[in-house]
């Protein structure tokens, strides 16, 4: 069932119910538009005005804005394209904040703004959820204006999207998340001392770097529970400003998500959380060590090492390293040998293992994990396979069970 379906089943509940208002390209005006209509002859007088509280409209992009509806009692909007995937056309949003003037959810993620960010939207000061997307590259400091916003999505079809400074003084916001990456721009270079988003308990996805004041940037979010960022090469050469954030003090912390981009981090050291509950390593040069102190958080449950670059062939695992991991992925890993018991992984569900070419097996001693429910291979050699299969045939000799279920795709 993919997404698409799912959500347009979301929104005809929701009609059903009276939950909102579901306006779509067979309802008027836009059913009496077609491709070549003319905009410059549209009657203004023939917009749609709409008193629900809240309103869904699922129609053409260009239909939407040029046609531009009003609600005067709107209290939630969302637009979803029906047309192409890829917003190209840039278009102006400054009717909302005059005819949509008691918004608090706005959603315009399926709109290109264009790279001057939303005109108007600095207005709608009762906003407390905002998404947006265009050919945006960076966020103007007057979103500071929109003091009730507690939720901020932005989808940056450039890629790099730059967070002003005045961002550090939203302080109800909670959740910030950009897609593909943020940066932050810091005034003067650094943040104030008194800056502090102190109820953000999600942001994804800045690019930090040791040179860019990382650890005071997350030193100004105290209460951040989920955090998926990319840890970027410093152009600095010295050893110090490529070492890795310090985040032990980050209590609060139970997932976080980090790809790396530049040259590998052998120089540092990692230290996290105790409270660290999930952790996914992207594109990482990782020394064995490393993977001691990735096994300390006594509450790791959830381990994904994707494209990582081991400095030996052979994991020889620890005593006491994972000792409630539950899930573990390893996805392009380098790893030949894997040395481990069943007292390693004495807690481990699922073991998803992906295009692992160079691994010979799965320990045979996994089948003495009593917790084990699924091992799932893709894309791995044969060898793999027939370890796995082996693993489901000697839980049979020596349990009588059939509980493991393996999963192989090709």
């Amino acid at each position: 069932m993919t997404l698409c379906f799912v959500h347009c089943l979301c929104l005809l509940k929701s009609k059903e119910e009276n939950f909102l208002e579901l306006v779509t390209s067979k309802d008027e005006p836009y059913a009496s538009f077609d491709g070549s209509m003319d905009f410059d002859d549209f009657d203004p007088s023939d917009s749609m005005t709409y008193e629900k509280y809240r309103l869904c409209v699922h129609a053409s992009r260009k239909h939407i804005f040029m046609s531009r509806p009003s609600g005067p009692y709107v209290r939630s909007l969302l637009f979803y394209a029906t047309t192409d995937t890829y917003p190209r056309c840039p278009y102006d949003t400054l009717f909302l904040s005059k005819n949509f003037k008691l918004l608090k959810v706005l959603d315009l993620e399926c709109v290109n703004m264009g790279n001057s960010f939303a005109n108007g939207i600095e207005l709608l000061v009762q906003l407390h959820y905002l998404a947006v997307g265009g050919d945006i590259d960076s966020i103007p400091s007057s979103l500071a204006n929109l003091q009730n916003l507690e939720t901020f999505l932005v989808k940056g079809l450039k890629g790099k999207v730059t967070i002003p400074d005045s961002i550090w003084t939203m302080t109800s916001l909670r959740h910030l998340h950009v897609e593909n990456h943020a940066t932050f721009a810091l005034q003067d270079g650094k943040i104030g001392s008194s800056c502090e988003l102190s109820n953000l308990v999600s942001l994804s996805s800045p690019s930090l770097s040791y040179r860019e004041h990382a650890e005071e940037i997350l030193r100004g979010l105290p209460n951040l529970q989920k955090l998926s960022c990319i840890f970027s090469k410093s152009w600095d050469n010295s050893k110090k400003c490529n070492q890795f954030p310090r985040l032990e003090d980050m209590t609060p912390l139970e997932s976080l998500k980090i790809s790396y981009i530049g040259r590998s981090v052998s120089s540092g050291e990692f230290s996290f959380p105790l409270s660290l509950r999930k952790l996914t390593l992207s594109t990482f040069f990782l020394r064995w060590d490393h993977i001691s102190t990735i096994g300390c958080p006594e509450n790791l449950e959830v381990l994904k090492l994707l494209s990582i670059t081991f400095e030996s062939t052979q994991w020889e695992m620890q005593d006491g390293e994972f000792p409630e991991l539950k899930f573990l992925k390893l996805h392009n890993s380098n790893i030949v040998d894997w040395n481990a018991s069943c007292d390693h992984l004495p807690n481990l569900q699922q073991l998803v293992l992906q295009k692992c070419d160079n691994l010979r097996e799965v320990p045979i001693d996994f089948v003495d994990i009593t917790t084990l429910q699924v091992i799932e291979v893709q894309r791995c050699g044969d060898s793999v396979e027939e370890s796995v299969r082996r693993l489901k045939e000697e839980e049979q000799i020596r349990y009588g069970t059939e509980n493991l279920k393996v999963l192989i795709h090709h």
